[in-house]
């Protein structure tokens, strides 16, 4: 029968398990800020390269 880890192995993998979810969360949030800050960067891009119909037509 296989026995299980002692308490002081489970609770290093328990520590070890929350640095790597905390450090998964930081990386999200940074992804995340990327995105918008590119987002914005592209969309205001996008309408400056697009010329504005007033509904005339030439």
């Amino acid at each position: 029968m296989k026995q299980l880890p002692d308490e002081k192995t489970l609770l290093s993998l328990l520590e070890l398990a929350q640095d790597a979810e905390q450090k998964a969360k930081s990386l999200c949030d940074l992804t995340a800020e990327i995105d918008e800050k590119w987002r914005v960067r592209l969309e205001s891009e996008h309408q400056v390269a697009m010329p504005k119909s007033n509904g005339e037509s030439s």
